[in-house]
This record gives C-alpha cells, sequence and structure tokens, in this order.
C-alpha cells in the first residue's frame, strides 16, 4: 500500500493552514506508527530530532493555489513557525506559479522552503497519478 498524501489548499485563510499543517502532522505520526511499525514510545522519543530516515517511504506534499498563496509570505511570522516545523518533519510545499503572480507576488516574499512550481493545477493531477491519496484542507 503507497502512503502518500497531497493536500490541497486554496482558501487564503490562516486557520485552514493551521488545520493542514496539523493533519499533516498527525498523518504522518499514525502512518509511521501504524504502517512502518514505528512504537508510540519511539515515535515520540525521535519526534524532537526532525525527519525520520523511514520517511523515504511516503511522502506527504501541501500543494497551494489561488489565494491561498498570500499565506506564503515571510510577514507572517506566526504562521512561518508552524510552516517550518512541518517542513522540518517532512512536509513539502508548493505554490502555483499562476497563483503566485496573480496575488503579485514575488519569489523573493515567499518562505525560502515553499517551491514554486508551473501549474498547481498540474501538480494535483500528476501527483495523483502516481498514487498520491488527495485531502482538501
Amino acid at each position: 500500500m503507497k502512503n502518500d498524501l497531497l493536500i490541497h489548499v486554496n482558501v487564503n485563510d490562516p486557520e485552514v493552514f493551521e488545520m493542514a499543517f496539523g493533519q499533516a502532522a498527525h498523518y504522518r505520526k499514525e502512518t509511521l506508527i501504524k504502517h512502518e511499525k514505528i512504537s508510540a514510545q519511539d515515535f515520540a522519543w525521535r519526534a524532537g530530532l526532525g525527519a525520520l530516515e523511514q520517511e523515504d517511504r511516503f511522502k506527504v506534499v501541501m500543494v497551494v493555489n489561488g489565494p491561498a498563496v498570500k499565506q506564503l509570505v515571510k510577514e507572517n511570522a506566526e504562521l512561518l513557525q508552524k510552516a517550518q516545523e512541518a517542513v522540518s518533519n517532512g512536509l513539502k510545499i508548493l505554490a502555483g506559479k499562476y497563483a503566485v503572480e496573480n496575488a503579485g507576488l514575488a519569489r523573493e516574499q515567499l518562505w525560502s522552503f515553499v517551491e514554486i512550481v508551473p501549474s498547481a493545477t498540474q501538480e494535483i493531477v500528476e501527483l495523483q497519478s502516481k498514487g498520491f491519496a488527495y485531502m482538501k484542507a
């Protein structure tokens, strides 16, 4: 069974992002415990160590498009901290180029770890064709 997860965010709301980061963290934990056979105690012990080597066995990707890209700016310090934690635990964040341009944002304004892709919609389709389960945040 493939355990890769795609989280799609297109709403310009910090609470939606916070929920999505939480869902990514819970999914990672439960997948490692249930499918990768890591004990809850071992997970808790390693939690402070960042991404675990087992994460290569599954991926969690967040694709952001539409007005939601406005949340990915460096000035958004509170959400940045939560995003950094999620990224350090293996979450990959992708933003659609057209959404970034339509929001009037320059690359320099976005968090350094956000990867810009040519088309968020195309990325969603490609990830699903690779077996990623889709979840709308």
